[in-house]
C-alpha cells in the first residue's frame, strides 16, 4: 500500500489550513497559492484563514502565530461547544453554531464554528464542514467583495441567519398542514408528528436565543475593555435581524405548543367517546348477564326448568330487560 505525500509546495496543508483568501483594496478576493502562508500582520488588505481544527498541525500553527492573542488562540483550538464571545481592544473571538454540511448538502444538526477577528485578518476553524462557511467561500470564488474582516464575518453570520429563516419557513408550512389535517380529523399520528416538529423548533429556538444573547451583550456593553468599533457595528446590525427571527421562532413554538394541546384534547375526546360507547354496551348487556347467571344456578326451583320452550322464554326476558335499560338510558339523556 502506497501512502500519498503532500506536495513540497503545499505549505498550507502542513499547517492544517483549508484555504486562505486574500483581500486587497479595490480588488476581488483572491485564493492564496497553497505554497504561501499569509502574514496576518500585513496592513495592506486582510486575509481570511480557514482551518481544520481536527488537524493537530493547525493547533500548533495557532499557538505559534504572534498575531493571535493567547486567550483567542486557546478558544480557537479548544473544544468549547457553547456559543460565546470575548474581546480585547482590537480583537474579537468566540464560538457560534452553524448548520453542518454532509456529502449531499445541508444536514440538520449544528456544529461549532470557532473564530477570531483582528484588524488585518479573520481566522475561522471547524471540525466538520459547515454550511455558512461553504456559502461564503463559494461567493468569494465568484468574485464577491468584502472590505473588512468584520464585514466578512457579518456575511458568514448572515448566512447562518438565512439558514435559520429557511428552517422557520419550512416549519411554518408543516404547522399549517398539521393544523388543517387535525381540524379535518385526518391526522392519525398527530402526537408523533407534532412532537417531532416541536423538538425541531425547540432546537431552532435554542440556536437563535444563543445568537441573540451573544450579540446583544456585545453590542450593548458600555463598560469593560474597549471593543473594535467595526465589529460592534456589525453586531448591532446582526442583532436587529436576529431579534426579528427570534420573535418568529417564539411564535412558532407557541403555535406548536397550542397544536400539541389541541391534538391531546382531540385524542382525549375520542377516548371519552369510545369509553362512553363501551359503557352503554355494558349497561345494555348487564341485565342479560344477570339473568343468564341466575338461570345458570344449579339448584331446584329455577323457572321453566322442565318447560320445553324454557330457553326461548329466558331469551325473551333478557331482550325485554335490555330494551327496558335502553328506554331508561334514553329518558335520562345518557343515550341520544
Amino acid at each position: 500500500m502506497q501512502v500519498a505525500h503532500l506536495a513540497p509546495t503545499d505549505i498550507q496543508s502542513r499547517h492544517g489550513v483549508l484555504w486562505v483568501f486574500r483581500f486587497d483594496p479595490d480588488s476581488p478576493a483572491a485564493l492564496l497559492d497553497r505554497g504561501v502562508m499569509p502574514d496576518l500582520g500585513d496592513e495592506q488588505g486582510f486575509a481570511w484563514v480557514h482551518l481544520d481544527l481536527v488537524d493537530e498541525r493547525a493547533r500548533k500553527w495557532i499557538a505559534a502565530e504572534p498575531a493571535i492573542p493567547a486567550p483567542a488562540g486557546d478558544l480557537l483550538i479548544g473544544h468549547e461547544q457553547h456559543q460565546c464571545l470575548d474581546h480585547s481592544a482590537d480583537q474579537v473571538w468566540g464560538v457560534v453554531h452553524d448548520v453542518g454540511r454532509d456529502a449531499v448538502g445541508k444536514s440538520h444538526h449544528v456544529s461549532p464554528l470557532h473564530w477570531v477577528i483582528g484588524r488585518t485578518y479573520l481566522v475561522t476553524g471547524r471540525r466538520e464542514p459547515l454550511q455558512a462557511i461553504s456559502q461564503t467561500a463559494d461567493g468569494l470564488r465568484k468574485g464577491e467583495r468584502s472590505g473588512t474582516p468584520a464585514a466578512l464575518f457579518e456575511r458568514i453570520i448572515a448566512f447562518i441567519i438565512q439558514d435559520i429563516a429557511a428552517a422557520v419557513l419550512q416549519a411554518t408550512d408543516e404547522i399549517d398542514a398539521l393544523e388543517d389535517q387535525l381540524l379535518a380529523n385526518r391526522l392519525s399520528d398527530a402526537a408523533r408528528r407534532i412532537g417531532a416538529l416541536r423538538r425541531a423548533i425547540v432546537r431552532l429556538q435554542r440556536h437563535v436565543s444563543g445568537l441573540h444573547l451573544l450579540f446583544r451583550r456585545f453590542s450593548e456593553a458600555e463598560i469593560g475593555p474597549a471593543a473594535p468599533a467595526a465589529v460592534k457595528s456589525a453586531a448591532m446590525r446582526l442583532l436587529q435581524r436576529i431579534d426579528t427571527l427570534r420573535h418568529d421562532v417564539h411564535a412558532l413554538h407557541e403555535r406548536t405548543r397550542l397544536l400539541q394541546e389541541e391534538a391531546a384534547a382531540a385524542t382525549a375526546t375520542e377516548s371519552s367517546r369510545q369509553l362512553h360507547f363501551l359503557s352503554i354496551l355494558t349497561a345494555l348487556f348487564l341485565p342479560a348477564t344477570f339473568i343468564t347467571g341466575m338461570f345458570g344456578v344449579n339448584a331446584k326451583g329455577v323457572p321453566w326448568d322442565d318447560t320445553t320452550n324454557g330457553f326461548a322464554y329466558v331469551l325473551l326476558v333478557c331482550l325485554a330487560c335490555s330494551l327496558l335499560t335502553l328506554f331508561v338510558l334514553r329518558r335520562r339523556g345518557i343515550l341520544t
